[in-house]
């Protein structure tokens, strides 16, 4: 199996780091590819990849069999749609597109041209996640679900530029958290945000407070920025029941996965911690998807969910009008 990463800088190097893993286990041959000829011929060394590319062009008439593709968003659809026409199977960094035309081009043109396509949305396959989604059920009826991460963040390049995001923070960091939201609390009615621009540098908002009202009545919070300058550590996100409350616990993280263990405390005043499986989730996705593609299986995400994903921060920013339609 042959992998070309298109990008790899930045979050670029976190997939050739899982690859590197992979390869320890399995027959993988892995290329990089950079528009300067300076940061490919790096990338190549320090990763010991197949090769390297600094023409997109050349990927794409190229026999590699997978694609992935950790480049600006303004980048994913047209990039990701030329390599489905040259019959390549593709990964494509969160968030699938800027907007919905664009993430169902990617979708229809996966679906026509017969190839895998996969987002890769690390926050999806954490364990933690399913954890305390199978934990729930013990909690009754729910009244509120908070998800949050807050740091500072002042980004340089194409981040800055709104059009180039299709936003600000919220689709670039913020959808991984909407992703856990909508995985604990299902399908929503309504949402109600407030957006600010502050002192991070970017065009498009830094912070975004939101409110989800679910079918079911409960209210489930999302808060999202790139203002604090805060160390301090808070749970990512709490459940909360009528038969008690789930905490992400901060002291289990690790760096290969999103999310902690997990804190009950049950209404009879008992508290438990639950162990989740410290798996590298980046790697899980990839290997995933390679599997898929071996088998000619199903995707472990399918692209809807992602669609799922970027319609809910669409939806919060219409509310705040950021979007005038």
């Amino acid at each position: 199996m042959k992998i070309a990463v298109v990008g790899c800088r930045g979050f670029g190097r976190v997939h050739l780091n899982a690859l590197s893993e992979l390869r320890k286990d399995r027959e993988l041959e892995v290329y990089v590819f950079s528009r300067t000829e300076k940061y490919a011929k790096e990338c190549y060394k320090e990763f010991d990849a197949q090769g390297y590319f600094t023409s997109y062009e050349k990927v794409l008439t190229s026999n590699v069999d997978i694609i992935d593709l950790v480049v600006s968003h303004d980048a994913h659809e047209p990039m990701g749609v030329s390599a489905m026409r040259n019959k390549k199977h593709v990964m494509l960094e969160k968030p699938i597109a800027r907007n919905e035309e664009e993430a169902m081009r990617l979708i229809e043109t996966a679906k026509a041209t017969r190839v895998k396509f996969m987002v890769l949305e690390n926050h999806y396959f954490d364990p933690s996640v399913w954890k305390a989604k199978e934990l729930m059920e013990k909690l009754g009826s729910i009244s509120l679900i908070l998800v949050r991460n807050t740091r500072f963040n002042s980004p340089q390049g194409w981040r800055r530029v709104k059009d180039l995001m299709g936003g600000g923070a919220l689709i670039d960091g913020g959808i991984h958290f909407v992703d856990t939201l909508l995985n604990l609390g299902g399908d929503y009615t309504s949402v109600y945000a407030s957006c600010n621009s502050t002192f991070s540098g970017l065009e498009g908002e830094d912070t975004t407070v939101a409110v989800f009202k679910f079918k079911n009545g409960a209210v489930r919070n999302l808060v999202y920025s790139w203002t604090s300058q805060s160390r301090g550590e808070f749970p990512h996100f709490e459940i909360y029941g009528e038969n008690g409350t789930i905490k992400e616990d901060t002291r289990s993280r690790v760096s290969i996965k999103p999310y902690g263990d997990l804190i009950v405390e049950w209404k009879n005043g008992e508290t438990q911690v639950i162990s989740t499986e410290k798996v590298n989730a980046v790697k899980e996705e990839i290997k995933g998807f390679i599997n898929a593609v071996e088998r000619d299986s199903e995707v472990p995400m399918d692209p809807m969910i992602a669609l799922r994903d970027l319609k809910a921060v669409r939806d919060i920013y219409r509310s705040c009008g950021e979007i005038k339609e």
